[in-house]
């Protein structure tokens, strides 16, 4: 069991499963945490909730559904969530973080996700999204609700942290069954969200803080690439850093090489020597650009000695130091291997009178989407950002 030692007040940091995904991931959690962030579980289906350990439970969309989940209908898990929107609302108030935890391709998580995280962000909580993306054994239909659901997360999280399912399974194996890999995905997301909340709650060696965690979202933005590895034993630290450096969720490195932003979390026992997270940080810095921004942190915790564990989350941009407002986060979430020569704030209401800078693409790529057909319809690729295939000009 995973005790916390909080410096930061728990209830103010909250966690939200959404749909039948992000509830198994919260209810990994409720297995194994202790004294940890308040653990939320919304749902259309009655039956999975009722099973769930979360501490708190909400059923969305009574009318819309009486309790028996969307059918996979992914416009009736937006319109539950609408439903009960100032609900939701009400869950968060007074919440300074809300990690929104989900999988995408289906109804309800797919839906009504981004409108968890849209209820969030308007009480004043930073949200930071983990999303699960589909295994290819489970078609093309849930890869294209996917894909439209993670452009819609991004519109209201201040970060969305894509989880391809594929990448899980190449690293369990071969002979991994569907109920392995389904747990392993379970069990990254509910580290992912672990790893950070320590960071917040538990003090280190070296300490981030969440001015820094905020201003690291603000300036990196969109969606981010995450890997964890864990090291057990004398060779601990070199065991955990080369899992997460080498991870397929990475690109086996790749990502990593090519991100301007990264975000590193050790955790480790009271056990965990300096020239331990020393070796951890040299060996990522090694991996990573000259020019990348690499902020990092570590929690020490006496439950885990004879362990280490690294978390690496990797965004491709970096907007720069400047202070934007409160509620002006980086637009530079499109998809990976755009060049932007201008990133500006998001959520600004368009000026009048100037003449507005243009977001200027190069060379655009659907990133992690890049061996997926294409969404065809009306002749449009909906795969491609509606204000670049409408040519709308973003203002500053």
């Amino acid at each position: 069991m995973r005790r916390a030692e909080n410096s930061m007040a728990t209830s103010r940091i909250g966690v939200v499963g959404v749909g039948g995904g992000g509830c198994n991931a919260v209810d990994s959690m409720a297995a194994h945490w202790e004294n940890g962030p308040s653990l939320i579980a919304i749902n259309t289906d009655q039956q999975a909730l009722n099973e769930t350990r979360a501490t708190t439970r909400l059923k969305i969309g009574e009318q819309l559904t009486r309790g028996m989940g969307t059918g996979g209908d992914t416009n009736i898990g937006k319109l539950s969530a609408d439903d009960d929107f100032d609900t939701l609302q009400g869950l968060f108030q007074g919440m300074d973080l809300v990690f929104v935890v989900t999988t995408l391709g289906g109804g309800t998580g797919t839906g009504a996700a981004p409108v968890v995280a849209r209820a969030a962000h308007e009480t004043g909580a930073m949200v930071i999204a983990f999303a699960t993306l589909p295994f290819q054994f489970e078609g093309e239909r849930r890869m294209s609700q996917a894909r439209q659901g993670l452009l819609e997360l991004q519109d209201h999280a201040d970060v969305v942290i894509a989880i391809p399912n594929q990448s899980l399974f190449a690293s369990a194996g071969t002979t991994a069954t569907a109920e392995e890999a389904f747990r392993q995905a379970d069990y990254y997301l509910s580290m992912g969200v672990f790893a950070i909340w320590k960071l917040l709650t538990q003090r280190g060696i070296i300490n981030l803080d969440f001015a820094t965690l905020r201003m690291v979202a603000r300036c990196s933005g969109g969606t981010s690439t995450f890997s964890y590895g864990e090291g057990h034993g004398s060779n601990r630290a070199s065991e955990a850093v080369e899992a997460a450096l080498h991870s397929p969720l990475l690109d086996n490195g790749q990502a990593l090489a090519e991100s301007e932003s990264i975000l590193v979390s050790i955790l480790g026992g009271s056990d965990m020597a300096v020239r331990e997270v020393e070796a951890i940080m040299t060996a990522i810095e090694g991996a990573t650009s000259k020019e990348a921004h690499i902020h990092m942190g570590t929690a020490i915790d006496s439950s885990w000695n004879d362990t280490i564990s690294v978390t690496v989350v990797a965004s491709r941009f970096w907007r720069g130091n400047e202070e934007p407002d409160d509620k002006a986060f980086s637009e530079s979430h499109i998809e990976e291997g755009e060049t932007a020569t201008a990133t500006p704030p998001r959520r600004k209401k368009k000026k009048t009178g100037a003449t507005q800078p243009q977001l200027i693409l190069e060379g655009f790529s659907k990133g992690i989407f890049k061996d997926v057909e294409p969404t065809i319809v009306d002749s449009e690729d909906m795969d491609v950002p509606t204000f670049i295939r409408r040519h709308v000009t973003v203002d500053k």
